[in-house]
This record gives structure tokens, sequence and C-alpha cells, in this order.
């Protein structure tokens, strides 16, 4: 016997698909069977049934209705499967036999459609020498990214996209950056073979990829090429949404690498990896799936030419300045759809006739919002160029209000989608359908009287056709011209011969009306389509508006001010602070003063821990990346001269998959920092060589603020750090200075104020926030007696310090025997007076420095001799 046909023809189709999910279209359900049956029953959490499949006997089946599985599609995607649709391709009711089953479309992570706020992107890397071509879709969008560009910059922008997806030729040996960004992401890696670049002609009707600045063989035409391949091997079509591809590798954006967006948490949070509680939250207060999208992408690419960002400065302000405009913005953006999607569901062919409505009214109130606009005397710059140059698209929004009805079903197969007296034929059509009810109407009525059964009822279902159908109780009393057809266990079904008669007719009519509504559909969306690129143009106009009301927004609520921009390099901001801390905080944030301008370019920052430091340098970086996005900032004043990159090394973080410690991972961020940055480049470097031996961390923090501070295009750099001993560069270098978390000490302990004043601090207070933290109180005595040790300090004031940390302390300085082996070859206070004299840099030092200096070993000499005396 073998296997049933339709088992064989299911088995035919998923040999050539081995490597996705096989959806198999069975009437309402799409079903799967053995192993994809059972991987699918569990990553979706649905019922694990059977079929008898022949001689294979019973096997593994589950299934998805059919109507709701872009759902399903959603869920296996995120989990990175690969599912294959299987449709029928034949009329079941007019085909014998075996309906005729294809594979429609391959449903992939990066190709997935989406209604969520962020973009799903799909990449293609091809790589040529030294050189890498890229190209990135969003297909629930329509946007395309492509350019060109060597490893580093390829590798960093991998990281700011964050595909999906990946697709490479089959040929090329995979480099470890790509490995590890697949292994880190989750990112579904994809084989295929070169694609021919005459693809790129057809997709966009253009004679040559150079109308698009692709050299003709080069890497980034290749990847375009490749990704529309793919796009059209998975979709079984060409995706006419697609629009033009802009630069991927634009130089004029402030550079962000992977380890800035990470520290400054600009799109999550570092430690739970959660939009809540990150800058994008913060700003997010906009009222559109498409302004969210572009909002991230200004956040993500803030801009790097003044004139441009000053645009940006002049639109939000007047947001700001206008409560009412930026109300009624806000009311008319709240009905707006997502424009791009809406229009990619309609080039997919899965639209329906509410998308088509959706679209028409997003447009209606994308017109309110546009015509408010307009009629705003003196307009910036950025918003009258906007609305000056859309398109007219009232004829189209006419055109589909007035034939749809006002709500059409959810299935273009159900009917009734357009309003009467739209088309003449249909109307005829729906008279008979009408017609032909009411006559099953009277029949009913009619063979209830007749047969004087009251329960009888006239139905109908796609096998029998029309019916009567006869409880068993009032079987006794049927005419003699009823026909038998169907026994049900309560009741049978019976047919009349003028019923049948009537049946063709009805159901004829049924047929042409739905095959006329389809037609008129088919119509609409390939109007829709033919001015698709004046949709779009209107989706991203509306977004833009969104954007700019969302900043001024927040501006308004935050009290937020407007940055001034310059050219000459240089940050100087009065009572900054940091955006996030200051919402989420419960006491009031202490503002504080940033001047990274003039000669003044390197601040060396020390204090202790929690009073502050990162902080204070997160918000100089997020000012910044603020001002240059085109938001106001959280300042009294900014005055912001073009950055061109930041670089920030925050916090401890190891990469322990690729055998990376975290001094590692410090190093080789500090090495990009060290070669990329330029004049114009804001760093931001907390604690380095903390990871290593004391001397050796210090020799490199000593070795890296020398090299940054004798540079001639020395970097706008803050430099955390507990090692005191940097701060005597300020005496070398002019362009560095001194700045510090102020602390207050009392009797009761120390007070973090958060406050940053111009000079270096003496102590790190790291007993102090041990104390706070919760040591045990004979681990804080001991800590305070071998710091005393270490530092020199008299018995007397060993015992000052143990009581300032409400603690006993170790009488007389004495030390153990482990304590002297811990200690070195000295033990007591000539461990200090020893490090004392070898820190002295005699080359460096003033006249006036060598003599105090002096005159505080001496006056240590002092010490060590009544010391050795007592003991």
């Amino acid at each position: 016997m073998g296997l049933t046909p339709m088992m064989r023809q299911y088995q035919e189709i998923k040999a050539t698909h081995q490597d996705a999910l096989l959806m198999f279209r069975l009437g309402d359900f799409y079903e799967m069977f053995f192993e994809d049956a059972v991987v699918a029953s569990r990553e979706l959490d649905i019922t694990l049934t059977g079929r008898d499949a022949g001689d294979a006997g019973r096997i593994p089946m589950c299934g998805v209705p059919h109507h709701a599985v872009e759902q399903y599609l959603e869920r296996l995607t995120d989990k990175g499967f690969r599912v294959a649709i299987c449709d029928q391709v034949e009329d079941p009711k007019a085909t014998k036999g075996l309906v005729r089953r294809e594979v429609v479309r391959i449903v992939t992570p990066g190709t997935a459609l989406s209604d969520e706020h962020s973009n799903r992107f799909l990449a293609t890397i091809v790589a040529k020498g030294a050189s890498f071509g890229m190209a990135m879709v969003d297909v629930g969008t329509g946007e395309v990214y492509v350019g060109q560009a060597d490893e580093t910059l390829c590798r960093e922008q991998l990281w700011l996209w964050r595909p999906l997806e990946i697709v490479v030729a089959k040929q090329w040996e995979m480099p470890d950056w790509l490995t590890s960004f697949t292994a880190d992401t989750d990112a579904l890696m994809t084989f295929r073979a070169a694609a021919d670049e005459a693809l790129i002609q057809t997709q966009y009707e253009v004679a040559s990829p150079v109308v698009f600045g692709l050299a003709a063989q080069s890497p980034a035409a290749a990847a375009l090429a490749n990704l529309l391949q793919y796009i059209q091997e998975t979709q079984k079509m060409t995706l006419r949404h697609l629009q033009e591809p802009k630069n991927l590798f634009v130089q004029a954006h402030l550079q962000l690498n992977q380890a800035a967006l990470h520290h400054l948490e600009l799109l999550q949070t570092a430690r739970e990896g959660s939009r809540k509680g990150s800058l994008l939250e913060l700003l997010d207060e906009t009222m559109t799936s498409a302004g969210g999208r572009l909002l991230r992408t200004w956040l993500e690419r803030p801009l790097c030419q003044r004139d441009a960002i000053d645009a940006r400065h002049e639109a939000v302000e007047l947001f700001v300045r206008d409560l009412f405009l930026r109300e009624e913005i806000r009311d008319g953006l709240r009905g707006v759809h997502d424009l791009s999607r809406l229009v990619a569901r309609i080039a997919f062919n899965r639209g329906n006739a509410r998308d088509l409505l959706a679209l028409a009214n997003s447009l209606t109130y994308g017109q309110a919002v546009i015509d408010a606009l307009r009629s705003t005397t003196d307009l910036p710059r950025l918003i009258a160029k906007t609305v000056s140059d859309l398109p007219g698209l009232t004829d189209l929004i006419k055109t589909i209000q007035a034939q749809l009805v006002d709500e059409p079903p959810v299935s273009t197969h159900e009917g009734r989608m357009f309003r009467e007296g739209v088309d003449e034929s249909l109307d005829r059509l729906r008279t008979l359908q009408l017609s032909g009810r009411t006559w099953l109407r009277d029949l009913e009525q009619q063979e209830r009287e007749r047969t004087g059964i009251k329960s009888l009822k006239v139905g109908y279902n796609k096998v029998f056709g029309y019916y009567i159908e006869i409880s068993k109780a009032n079987l006794g009393s049927i005419p003699a011209n009823y026909e038998r057809r169907q026994t049900l266990s309560n009741a049978e079904r019976f047919i009349l011969p003028e019923l049948k008669a009537r049946e063709a007719e009805i159901l004829s009519a049924e047929d042409r009306a739905m095959a006329k509504e389809l037609e008129m559909f088919q119509a609409l969306c390939e109007r829709v389509l033919g001015q698709r690129v004046e949709i779009q143009a209107w989706a991203d106009a509306l977004a833009q508006m969104d954007v700019l009301q969302s900043l001024a927004h927040v501006a308004v609520m935050q009290n937020y001010v407007r940055p001034e921009m310059r050219d000459e390099v240089g940050i100087d901001i009065e009572q900054g602070r940091h955006p996030v801390v200051e919402k989420l905080s419960i006491n009031r944030f202490v503002p504080n003063d940033t001047r990274l301008c003039g000669e003044q370019q390197m601040i060396l920052l020390t204090g202790p821990n929690m009073g502050g430091k990162s902080t204070y340098m997160r918000q100089t970086a997020i000012i910044v990346i603020m001002a240059q996005m085109g938001a106001f900032v959280p300042a009294k004043r900014a005055v912001i001269g073009v950055v061109d990159q930041i670089f920030a090394r925050i916090g401890a973080a190891d990469d322990l998959g690729r055998g990376q410690s975290t001094f590692m991972v410090e190093m080789i961020e500090l090495a990009e920092i060290l070669r990329q940055s330029t004049a114009r480049t804001l760093v931001l470097l907390d604690e380095i060589g903390r990871g290593t031996s004391t001397y050796d961390g210090l020799s490199i923090a000593e070795a890296v603020v020398e090299e940054m501070a004798q540079r001639s295009d020395c970097p706008l750099t803050m430099f955390a750090t507990h090692y005191h001993e940097l701060i005597a560069f300020s005496q070398s270098f002019a362009n560095v200075c001194n700045y510090s978390m102020a602390v207050e000490e009392t009797d009761a302990g120390v007070t973090f104020l958060h406050t940053v004043v111009e000079r270096p601090s003496d102590r790190s207070y790291g007993i102090q926030v041990a104390r706070l933290a919760g040591l045990p109180p004979h681990v804080i005595a001991r800590a305070t007696a071998l710091l005393a040790v270490r530092e020199g300090m008299s018995s007397f004031e060993v015992e000052a310090a143990a009581a300032k940390q409400g603690s006993p302390a170790i009488a007389n300085n004495q030390t153990t025997a482990q304590d002297e082996t811990a200690l070195g070859l000295f033990q007591g206070p000539y461990v200090a007076f020893v490090e004392q004299l070898a820190a002295c840099d005699v080359l460096r030092m003033t006249p006036l420095d060598a003599m105090n200096h002096l005159h505080q070993i001496t006056e240590k000499a002092k010490e060590l001799i009544q010391w050795e005396k007592s003991n």
C-alpha cells in the first residue's frame, strides 16, 4: 500500500525544503507532520496529535488555523526557524483527486512580516580582499541600505543594526568576527550562491548600479544583488514596495561603536538588556510606530553637520514654543497607522480591505497634520521643506473611502467589502444573491407549514450543498418527494428537486459576486502600489514630524534647553544633568558643569566610588549625543562643538565566549580609542589599568594619559581614576586639569555630595564605601589598620581612622608574620616611606614642588625614628 497519496505529496515537497519547517495546507489549517510536528508543538505549545499515513502507521501531526498563521510564523522565526508555507494552488472544487500544492513562500527571521515598532533587518555580506560589501533590508517597511567598507566599520555596523539573519556566499570562509556576532545575537546564518547584478537593474528599472553610487562588480553591488535574489527566492515574487537603496556607511553621522552604545545605555540597560531605563525609552513620546523607529535611528546615528543639527533644533523649538500646535499634531498622529507596513502587506498579497481602509484613513489624519503645519507662519526650514514637497494623494484617499464599507471583513474571501452603487454588475449579482436567500427563507417556512414540523430548517455545507434537516423524532412526517442525502446522530438531511435546481443559481451568483469583489480589491491594491513612492513620502514626513514633536514634548516635560552648536572644538556645559538618572531619582539630582574647551582638553577625575564619577562622565556624552541627534538637552546652558566620535570605556565587562578577560576587553577597547580618536572625539575612560597588578595598571594609565595629552590632536577626554599619582600630569601638561567628586567628612562618617569641584581628591574612601555596603565591622577594622600600615600613619592616626569607621583599631600598628610576608621586606611605616621615595619624579618637579616634597620626606623620617625608638 505504501504511504497515502497526500503523504507522498507532502514528503516530495519536504525533500526540497529540509532546512525548514513545512506548513502544509489542509482545508482551514496548516498542518505539520513527522519531526516538524514534534518541534512545532514544543516551540508553539500546541497539541501534538496523529494521523494515519498508510504503511507508515500513525505519524505525529499538529496544526494552526490558516487565518492566524502569521502570529505563529512570527513566534517560530523569532526562535530562529525557517518555515516553508505550502498552499493549495488549484481550486479544490474544480479538481478531481489530489489538489496540487506548492511552497508559495519561505518565512525566515529576516523576511518575516511584523507589526512591532522596531525594524527587522536582513543582511547580506560579500567579501573581496580587505573590502566588504553589505546590504540591509527590512522587508516589512521596504527600507534598503547598501555600502562598502573595511572589516572594522562592517563589524560596528552589524552591531548597530543587529540583523536577525545574515546571508553570505557558500564559498566564503567566514571570519571569526562574523561567527562571533551570530553566536552572540542568535542571528540566523544562511548560505547562498552569488547572484547576478542584473537583478538590481530589474528591481529598480535602472541601467546600472552606478545610479546608486555602486561600482559595477563591486562587493557592495554584489551584496545588493544577493539581497534581492534571496528575497525573491523566499517570497516567490518581486517585492515592488522596496525603496531605493540608501548609503549604509554615511560619514555625516557621529560614530558610536558597540562599546559606547552598551556603556551609555542608549538603547537598553547594560545589566538587564531592557528598554526600560534606557535613554531611548525616556525620549520616546512618539505617537506612531514609524515615529518610534525613526527616533531610534536618530539616536543611533546622531548628525555630524552643524547646519543639519541646527535645522532639527529649530524644528523642535517650534513645537516647544507652541503648545497648541504640538498637541494638535499629537492628536492627529494618533490616527496614523504604520503606512510602510501597510504597503508591505499589500505588496506581499497579504493585505485585506481593512488594510486599505486603514491606509486611507491614516492619510486623512496625516493630511490634517500637514495642513495644521502649513497654516503656521514662519515655519522652520526643515518642516517647511518637508510639508511643501509632499505629493497629493486626495484622489486615492477618496476612492478607497468611497468604495469600501466602513467595517470590511477580515478575509477578502468573505465578500461584502464594497459599498452598494460602486459597480453595477456587482449590485446585480448581489440582487440575485438576495433573491436566492429570500427564496430559501420562503421555502423553509413553506415546508414547515406543509409538514407541520416546526424545527425543520434549510441549511448549507460545502459537501452536500443546500439541504433540509429534520430531527429523527419527526421522520414520520416527511413528504414522499424528500430525497435522503445524509444521516446524522440526531437528524436526517434531505433535498428537494426544486431546491437542487435553485442551488446552482444561488451558488453561481455568490461565486460570481465573490470573484467580482476580488477583482475590484486587486484593482485597488494595484492603484496603491502604483502610488507607493508618494505614500512612502508621506510616511517619512509624518514619522519625522512625530519625532520632532516627541523631542519637544520631552524637552518641555523635563525642562531641557536648546544647545548652541559650534564648529570650534569644545564642550561647555553649565549645570548638566543625566536625563535618565534624574528622572528615576527619588532625591533631587545634583547638576554639574563640564568644560572641555580652549586649552582644557583632558579632565582627570578623582574621588570615591559612589561619588558619581561614572554618572558625570556619562551625562556629558549623553548631552552631546542628544544635541547632535537634534534634541534639547538637560542643562542650564550647553555649547557643543560638533563631535565626530564618542568612545566610552566605563565599567567592567568580560567576553568569556571568546576567552577574553575583563582586562583584555578593556585593553582592546583602549587600543581602538588610541588609534581612531581625533581632536573632535569625546573619550570617556573609567579606571583604566585597574584589572591588573598595581604597578602594571598604574604604568599603563600613566602612559595613556601622557600619550593623549601630548598629541597635537588630543581628543576631548574624561579620565576617571583612583591612581592619585596621575594628578601630577596637570603640572606637566597645560591641557590637563584635575576635577574630583566632593565629599563631606564628619565624625559620623562621609557624605557623597555628587558635586564636581576643580581640584584633585586626596583619597578614594574605599573603606567607607565598604562599610556602607555592609561589610562586617571586624573586616572594616582590619582593613583600616592595614591601610594605616601601608600609608605610614602614626598609631594616633590609626586609632582616629578606625574611630571614624566605627570600629576598634588594632593598637600600635602591630602586624602579624603573615602581614610581614604580604607587605614585603619592610614592615610598618617603612613600606609607605620607601614607596613615597620611589614615586618621586624629580625631572618633572618644579623647584617649589621639590622643596615641598623634601619637607614631607623629612617629616616622615622623623616619624620613623620615633616609631623605631618606641618599638
